[in-house]
């Protein structure tokens, strides 16, 4: 484990370049450096881990998820909570609470993301006393909204009864707090005969909800939900429950167009089954994994592949990685520059080793993000990326692996913090 000293200076030297970077010259750039972000209020490094963190734009919060009771005081719930970090001061909060402080009631609370300024936080809960209401559905989750400025707590997947509107894994949140998307029951959220999971975007500043999911088979469900930053564009996949193929759309939804992403020239679906998806901030770009594509003619057949949709050509392209595919985990930066990704490295029978790169799209230069003590690519372990500051400098990640930093002892899973060059 890293010791408080020796975290605190790492800390604090990372964070004063964080919070200098836009306005420092190239010359006097701080030199690449990986920081372990996901840690206790006091410094120390969880027992349980902690999952990948999402990002405030500038970088200085991040928002993740942890079944650990020491990361902050006073956590008995015995259930994950949610947390943001100031990666400036050093100090952690809970933010799956109850307007007036209370943490949550025995459900646990899982998937965050955090708006660009760091006020608002998103995140699943089935917890059951975060927000008031009468009747609340026992088993099911739902989505949240935590003003860390005000306090307050908003349910914001509610059925036209006030009740539960069933949330499923999927949701997202713009920029600026505005909209969510989330996936949830259309019994619930319609009054529906047939109960599919379906997508809805919340406009928390009017209160409107509308279903963006309007091409889906009766028999179908969206499990996949995406948005970008300043809420133009949406993603979602559909499959069928029982698997086959899946279908990726992009909505715009602004003028309600819709576009299937994974077809083939003419325009058919395909075979595949694209999941994982990542938009620009503009929703012009959108990468996606996806097993046995067919949109890209030279993409290998029965492998996962990592795809590269530009909207505003209809060109889908297969990234690879010093001239092979195999790759996944694809994250965009903000602006669509650069794409993060995981690589997969067989070591004979052991356990494949995924290592992390970032691809420059301008100039096709490519990094290392996921470097050892010692430099080297890492040898063990999983890694993924989850998210970029707005420039693109920095990139949060997710990783098992015991030797990005001095004193990672845990075992387990941690999120830390890239600073690209």
């Amino acid at each position: 484990m890293r010791t408080g000293t020796h975290r605190t200076a790492l800390a604090a030297g990372l964070a004063a370049g964080l919070i200098t970077l836009s306005s420092a010259t190239a010359s006097a750039a701080p030199p690449p450096t990986t920081e372990r972000i996901t840690l206790s209020a006091t410094g120390e490094q969880l027992e349980k881990g902690a999952g990948g963190a999402a990002l405030s734009a500038d970088g200085r919060y991040a928002a993740f998820v942890s079944d650990d009771s020491g990361v902050v005081p006073g956590d008995t719930n015995g259930v994950t909570d949610v947390f943001v970090r100031d990666l400036r001061r050093g100090t952690v909060e809970r933010v799956n609470v109850a307007t007036d402080g209370t943490q949550a009631d025995g459900g646990g609370s899982y998937r965050a993301q955090i708006s660009s300024d760091g006020r608002y936080v998103a995140f699943i809960s089935s917890a059951k006393n975060l927000d008031a209401w009468s009747d609340p559905d026992p088993h099911a989750s739902d989505l949240y909204v935590h003003d860390r400025r005000t306090g307050r707590t908003e349910r914001v997947s509610v059925a036209p009864d006030g009740g539960s509107a069933r949330v499923f894994d999927g949701f997202d949140m713009s920029a600026d707090g505005r909209y969510v998307a989330f996936t949830a029951s259309s019994q619930r959220m319609e009054g529906a005969a047939n109960d599919q999971i379906l997508g809805y975007v919340l406009d928390r500043r009017t209160g409107t909800v509308k279903k963006v999911s309007d091409h889906i088979p009766s028999d179908w469900y969206v499990f996949s939900i995406q948005l970008s930053a300043d809420g133009s564009h949406l993603t979602y996949v559909q499959r069928h429950p029982r698997g086959g193929r899946h279908e990726l759309w992009l909505v715009d939804l602004r003028s309600g167009e819709q576009k299937l992403v994974n077809a083939t020239p003419e325009g058919d679906p395909t075979n595949g089954s694209p999941l994982g998806a990542s938009l620009s901030a503009d929703g012009s770009l959108l990468a996606y994994s996806s097993f046995d594509e067919s949109t890209v003619p030279e993409a290998p057949r029965y492998t996962w592949e990592l795809y590269l949709f530009d909207s505003r050509t209809g060109r889908t392209r297969w990234v690879t990685h010093e001239g092979r595919g195999e790759l996944g985990g694809g994250v965009l930066s903000p602006d669509g520059r650069r794409l993060a990704y995981h690589t997969t490295t067989p070591l004979g029978d052991e356990p494949v080793i995924e290592n992390i790169h970032v691809r420059d799209l301008r100039t096709g230069r490519t990094q290392l993000v996921t470097r050892s003590l010692t430099g080297e690519p890492l040898a063990e372990g999983y890694s993924s990326p989850s998210a970029f500051s707005r420039d693109g400098r920095l990139l949060a990640f997710y990783s098992t692996a015991p030797d990005l930093v001095p004193g990672d002892t845990n075992d387990t899973g941690d999120g830390f913090l890239r600073l690209l060059r």
